[in-house]
């Protein structure tokens, strides 16, 4: 099961508030909070917050089922 728990963790590390991200995609603040509840968010919108956040792809597909390693750490930024 996929799961938004490292994306919401860079979202928290970095200081980034859902209105910053509605505001880079030109949404409402209630859509990126479902987006980023449950939703999921384009491959377009998943690239431009990657460019200006710096957040790794991998965050944004986080397999909970198939993560066999320690999660106290991120994955790689490639």
């Amino acid at each position: 099961m996929y799961s938004n728990q490292y994306l919401k963790a860079y979202f928290t590390l970095k200081n980034i508030k859902q209105s910053d991200i509605a505001k880079l995609l030109d949404k409402s603040t209630s859509t990126i909070r479902r987006k980023n509840d449950d939703l999921g968010f384009t491959q377009k919108e998943i690239l431009l917050i990657h460019n200006k956040y710096n957040i790794p792809i991998q965050a944004f597909f986080y397999d909970a089922d198939n993560d066999n390693t320690d999660n106290s750490t991120f994955p790689e930024n490639s």
